[in-house]
């Protein structure tokens, strides 16, 4: 398996432990309950929990592009180094992104998602160099 799909499955981890820690966060606040229930009542997790969970979201919404840029070089047969560096660029600015989003001074989270995204560019420039 190459680098980048390595990167691909590390990634996927770690949406899985942001879904387990956002799960667990959202029934502290808001209660068995409510999370078993049919939500018919809308609530929202707030405070540091409320930032883990929108930070899972926010991976939720840019993981879509991450994949697609993989299957793309890797369907073109395009795939070399820089898509390597990219994924794992991807993968190490997300988790950086987590910290960032729940602790981080105004203007750190923005950097984080900048580098994620920046990787998701590198690993489309292997469709061009």
């Amino acid at each position: 398996m190459t680098g980048d799909l390595w990167a691909l499955v590390a990634a996927i981890l770690l949406a899985t432990v942001q879904l387990t820690l956002s799960s667990v966060l959202t029934l502290r606040q808001l209660g068995g309950a409510w999370v078993a229930g049919p939500r018919d009542e809308s609530r929202e997790v707030t405070g540091v929990s409320g930032r883990f969970v929108r930070a899972h979201r926010n991976l939720l919404e840019i993981f879509p592009q991450f994949v697609a840029a993989l299957f793309l070089v890797h369907a073109a047969h395009a795939d070399g180094s820089l898509s390597v560096v990219g994924a794992w660029v991807f993968v190490i600015a997300r988790i950086f992104y987590i910290p960032a989003y729940a602790y981080a001074p105004s203007g750190v989270r923005p950097i984080c998602w900048l580098a994620a995204q920046t990787g998701i560019f590198a690993i489309l420039a292997d469709l061009f160099f």
